[in-house]
């Protein structure tokens, strides 16, 4: 993509920020460069960086783990992964995950052509702890890798709000769809008079 993907703006903000969003009043933790995290936002670095998304995931539940073991907060009944070039995720489809982890451990994104979205996901955090020590290192894991046996739920999405930034077309779309919002809003205001 040439830069720092969390960075590129796409509606005026950068895709780290429209991500963040959708975790309302949730708390939030960032594992990568802080570039584009809105001030708040607990960031944290891989010990090795660049070992792809399970090693990132692995990097939160050992925050997380850290937090709980440090304080009187416990861990987390659940978690949500979100990717950093997901510019449409809104909060309540963070909900729908959550209402769909149900009597499974992991409810993940499955868009209109039947493609699972991975870091599009809500994990049971017992679950992922497991699942992340029988995997043993995680550098370069596949989430495929991590996701395999467990109980899983799927959760639909027809609005597209997965989208995800992944190629400068993919970009160009984010772009252009969000500029239709921004039309679409500012032509069903009332006008004052």
């Amino acid at each position: 993509m040439g830069s720092h993907k969390p960075v590129l703006d796409v509606g005026g903000r950068p895709l780290v920020a429209r991500v963040l969003d959708a975790a309302g009043d949730r708390p939030a933790l960032v594992v990568g460069p802080g570039q584009g995290v809105p001030d708040g936002v607990r960031v944290v670095w891989e010990r090795v960086p660049g070992g792809g998304p399970v090693s990132g995931v692995s990097t939160a539940v050992e925050a997380l783990a850290a937090d709980a073991a440090t304080s009187a907060t416990p861990l987390p009944y659940a978690v949500v992964l979100l990717a950093a070039d997901l510019p449409f995720v809104t909060s309540a489809h963070v909900d729908r995950l959550l209402e769909a982890l149900g009597s499974a451990d992991l409810a993940v994104t499955v868009d209109r052509d039947g493609r699972t979205n991975w870091l599009c996901s809500a994990w049971r955090v017992a679950a992922l702890h497991g699942r992340l020590d029988e995997l043993g290192d995680p550098y370069g894991r596949s989430m495929r890798d991590l996701a395999d046996g467990i109980r899983t739920q799927s959760v639909d999405d027809p609005s597209g709000v997965a989208l995800d930034v992944d190629t400068p077309a993919d970009l160009t779309r984010a772009r252009d769809r969000a500029r239709g919002r921004a039309r679409g809003r500012a032509e069903h205001r009332p006008s004052v008079d």
